[in-house]
């Protein structure tokens, strides 16, 4: 059994983070339970043997570390709203925040939590996620239609401009370390990047929806396959997962999928590339579906969480 743990908007029938298990054998969904009752915990990872989570209280918002009991390690509250993603890299903790328009660094030892830097790209910018590739640090801004590069030290050294509208959310690096793939919520497109004397060439651009469709928005999350052979992106909206294989040159279409529920966020291939976890907020649920060499097969298990946005596992693959 893999024991695995889910982040949730806070509403009237979500509390906090969530914990379930997953049959490796077949596919089954046990649970849930609620692991730790916090407000907003809406992106968490695992690193470290600890749970690295977003979360608000009364005084603020900013974020927790927990261990495997569910106990506190150290918290700090150092914005004013929600970020949008968490990010672990050694002792160093990375978030950004959509609305304020803010990349921060922060340094976690022993139980305490010490604010380092943080970078104002620009309010409202969108700031989505924190992507480490070699020694830089990618922040897809989706409100400003850039991927603005940093060093280690948040120190603004490039950016990668997309075309207007299209708005970078999430991306992946491949196995190799030398293709970057950015998924753009607004416009519903992957671009690839390969990465060649210290610049990213732009190589391929493909829309990620049925028909070649583009600009029907609402396109969420972005993994890749723990092979590093196939990517898989949810659609809200349309409510489907896209299968792309990257294993050959260029990235190609394999499959649309139903979510098999309503409004997918996160997904995660889980268990050595046997199973697909998919979280579905408006249904309030986490669904199992088996991957029979990449592709999406049949559902093997659904379990009721309310509000769903993240997932992490313990022993696998999480960012």
């Amino acid at each position: 059994m893999i024991t695995g743990y889910m982040g949730t908007y806070t509403s009237d029938i979500s509390e906090g983070i969530y914990k379930f298990k997953l049959d490796e054998t077949n596919g089954h969904l046990e649970g849930p339970i609620l692991f730790k009752k916090v407000k907003n915990s809406k992106y968490l990872t695992l690193a470290n043997n600890l749970i690295y989570t977003l979360y608000d209280d009364e005084n603020g918002a900013g974020v927790m570390v927990i261990d495997k009991d569910g106990l506190t390690q150290a918290s700090l509250i150092y914005e004013n709203l929600t970020s949008c993603h968490i990010a672990v890299n050694g002792d160093y903790i990375y978030t950004t925040n959509y609305h304020e328009g803010t990349i921060t660094k922060l340094h976690y030892h022993g139980e305490k939590i010490e604010l380092v830097k943080k970078v104002m790209v620009q309010r409202k910018a969108g700031c989505h996620q924190t992507i480490f590739f070699k020694d830089l640090i990618l922040v897809p801004c989706l409100m400003m239609d850039k991927v603005f590069i940093y060093n280690q030290e948040l120190e603004l050294t490039g950016e990668i401009i997309f075309p207007n509208g299209s708005g970078p959310r999430h991306g992946v690096v491949s196995t190799d370390e030398v293709r970057v793939y950015i998924v753009t919520e607004l416009s519903n497109e992957l671009f690839t990047y390969d990465y060649v004397d210290g610049h990213f060439n732009l190589v391929d651009q493909i829309s990620i929806l049925p028909n070649n469709e583009k600009n029907k928005e609402g396109t969420a999350a972005l993994r890749i396959s723990r092979n590093g052979r196939k990517l898989y992106i949810s659609t809200r909206g349309l409510d489907i997962i896209t299968v792309i294989d990257i294993g050959s040159n260029l990235p190609k279409i394999m499959q649309f999928e139903s979510a098999a529920g309503n409004h997918p966020r996160d997904i995660l291939d889980v268990a050595d590339d046997k199973y697909l976890l998919v979280a579905n907020r408006f249904s309030n649920e986490l669904v199992s579906f088996r991957l029979n060499q990449g592709r999406i097969g049949v559902v093997t298990s659904k379990i009721s969480i309310p509000e769903g946005v993240s997932i992490a596992m313990e022993g696998d693959l999480n960012d």
